[in-house]
């Protein structure tokens, strides 16, 4: 029996999967359906056994015992084990069938290496694909900001997810010129931790620093007298602490990271033709990826920069939408 009149019988098998595998979430789009599952990258492991306990949001809170590990850093799998193991627990529940065997599409940084590329091609291998395909992260983007891909006129594409900053120029369905950072949000929670440390002797934990970020955070001006209380510990002996946090801290903390991307985009716009950089003169900058949210970041790249700047409609699906529709068509 040909496999395609196998398919026609079990359309299981033909169900095409866009796996946004990023250091912050992982979503995943289904062909026909729309994203499906939208989970952070987590899983929860066994201090005394090893075992892989818990995925996903089940992963957030782990039991006693229980440790939270992250397989994905800086948009690539750090945990090849614990990644693969992950993504096959995720397939599974979006297909709810142990012989599943779809073609996936995933996003990769514009700049992941032939190792790093290979490490996903294997996790994705077991978690049952049968054909993989591999797409950059800004042109994934770019479709699901609503780019189309025979567009003649260049835009800037600045994708800043939970572990990369993903720069790049798209014009005809190519990116012209790319810049990938292993800068975004999870750079910005580790900076606010340590400026948080400083400014208040107090640790906080990494969900804290990003509520501090998301209420408080500021990417352009922030808000005058601003300030959110967190709990924390002492430093030294643990003791449990609190403190009224100001969104100026916020701000000095993350300001690095969003020069960071400011630069990247300046660099990216010089390296640009006369032609192109007139298009995105026009056009403009699309900003997309979940760090996208952060306040006030539209208003510092259009007044840094001087171009105008769109924060898509929910920016942290853009890459799984450009994705699903990217698989729709091959």
């Amino acid at each position: 029996m040909s496999v395609r009149r196998l398919e026609s019988m079990l359309p299981f098998l033909s169900r095409d999967l866009a796996v946004d595998l990023g250091t912050a979430s992982t979503r995943i789009h289904v062909s026909g359906r729309g994203i499906l599952l939208n989970e952070p990258s987590l899983v929860a492991v066994d201090q005394e056994t090893g075992q892989i306990v818990a995925f996903g949001a089940d992963a957030r809170n782990p039991l006693s015992g229980a440790v939270t590990v992250r397989p994905v850093r800086n948009g690539v799998i750090v945990e090849p084990d614990a990644a693969r193991q992950m993504l096959r627990h995720f397939v599974h529940k979006v297909h709810g069938h142990p012989f599943a065997r779809p073609r996936m599409t995933i996003a990769v940084p514009g700049g992941i290496t032939a190792i790093e590329r290979k490490v996903a091609l294997e996790a994705a291998y077991e978690a049952q694909a049968r054909q993989i395909t591999f797409m950059e992260q800004p042109l994934a983007a770019a479709l699901g900001a609503g780019l189309a891909l025979a567009d003649p006129i260049a835009a800037i594409i600045v994708d800043v997810g939970g572990g990369t900053t993903d720069v790049a120029a798209v014009s005809m369905g190519r990116s012209v010129a790319v810049r990938s950072m292993r800068t975004g949000g999870e750079e910005m929670d580790r900076a606010i931790k340590l400026e948080v440390r400083r400014a208040y002797g107090i640790v906080i934990d990494d969900r804290t620093a990003e509520s501090l970020k998301e209420e408080i955070g500021a990417a352009c001006d922030p808000p005058a007298g601003r300030r959110m209380e967190v709990s924390g510990a002492h430093p030294r002996h643990g003791a449990p602490m609190y403190a009224t946090v100001s969104a100026d801290c916020v701000h000095e903390a993350i300001d690095p990271a969003v020069r960071a991307i400011v630069e990247a985009v300046r660099e990216i716009l010089e390296s640009c033709s006369p032609e192109i950089a007139a298009d995105v003169a026009r056009r403009g900058l699309l900003l997309t990826g979940g760090g996208a949210r952060l306040a006030g970041l539209p208003r510092r790249l259009r007044r840094d920069l001087g171009i105008p700047v769109t924060r898509v409609d929910t920016p942290e699906h853009a890459v799984a939408l450009g994705l699903g529709m990217w698989a729709a068509r091959n």
